[in-house]
């Protein structure tokens, strides 16, 4: 920036700087400017001076004037917590009755069964037991959505009950949308993918009856019900997942065309197995018990022969004394 050119706007050329000059020589030091001359001259950029009182100074702090025209809150005052912005995660529900409210045998019926958000609680099977307990509970004018969404917090306890708590004001408007948080945060993408993975990676356990492995498989399908498997591909993971002399025991109850009959069928089969597995020798362990009783009675004979002997001797010595 060149300050030449700035200062050059600062005043005006003099009319006769020469005769100023030489007024200075002659000892007149004060007479170097005039100043009501220099005042006289239009300055460049500069308009007149404005009319009225001085602006008045702004480097103080503005003054603290609320929009409704009341005093400003003390120190005190606005430290203290403010109900403006509270409220739950549900937003107002639109209920036609004037007199609604929880009754207490609606709530105690859901505390009953409580999630607690532990990481080897179901939550699908909360959600439908909370349905199963609802579906009878009425009041007049209030929709089952309304009814439901009031009752579902009730539900909640620990860690689930804080989750619900650190939700946002007013986020929840009907029960689908409970539904689908409550789900994305206790029934994730990875939850399901890891339950997929136990139903196409079934084996049955060492000593684990058919009745306890089916109960297993059952158990597995019912924690994923979004696995997407048809009955046929269900039926098919188990029976190749069961061991060699449990496949035998099933191809026998079905004549040996258990993979020619139709997945209705097979299922039906392995149901009425299981329901009755008391009359199948279906588990491993009675096989291996039979076999160290087996083996522990003929090793162990000669031993129990003169075990037996000696008893017989000591009751005919009795038996003579008397």
């Amino acid at each position: 920036m060149s300050t030449r050119s700035n200062s050059s706007n600062l005043f005006s050329p003099l009319r006769d700087p020469e005769s100023l000059i030489r007024r200075r020589n002659l000892g007149e030091p004060s007479s170097l400017f005039n100043f009501e001359e220099v005042m006289s001259i239009p300055h460049n950029n500069m308009g007149p001076p404005p009319a009225g009182p001085p602006p008045p100074n702004n480097n103080g702090p503005p003054p603290m004037v609320r929009p409704n025209g009341q005093a400003p809150r003390s120190m005190e005052e606005l430290c203290q917590p403010s109900i403006d912005g509270r409220g739950g995660p549900i937003a107002p529900i639109p209920i036609q009755a004037t007199d609604f409210g929880l009754r207490h045998h609606m709530i105690q019926q859901v505390q009953n069964s409580q999630f607690h958000g532990l990481p080897g609680d179901d939550a699908n099977r909360h959600i439908d037991k909370f349905l199963e307990i609802t579906q009878h509970m009425k009041q007049n004018r209030v929709s089952d959505d309304a009814l439901r969404l009031s009752l579902f917090p009730y539900s909640l306890t620990h860690h689930a009950i804080a989750w619900y708590d650190r939700l946002p004001r007013n986020s929840i408007h009907s029960f689908d949308d409970m539904m689908r948080k409550f789900l994305s945060k206790y029934f994730p993408p990875s939850m399901v993918t890891k339950l997929r993975n136990e139903i196409t990676k079934f084996e049955q356990k060492p000593h684990e009856s058919l009745f306890e492995a089916w109960e297993r498989y059952k158990l597995s399908i019912d924690r994923c019900p979004n696995h997407n498997m048809l009955l046929v591909t269900q039926i098919d993971t188990f029976y190749n997942g069961l061991t060699l002399s449990h496949r035998d025991t099933i191809n026998a109850a079905a004549g040996g065309t258990f993979m020619q009959k139709t997945p209705e069928e097979c299922y039906e089969l392995i149901e009425n197995m299981t329901a009755h597995h008391n009359h199948w020798d279906t588990s491993a362990t009675r096989d291996e018990t039979s076999r160290n009783i087996s083996s522990t009675t003929t090793t162990e004979s000669p031993e129990v022969v003169r075990q037996l002997e000696s008893c017989f001797d000591s009751l005919n010595f009795d038996h003579s004394f008397v």
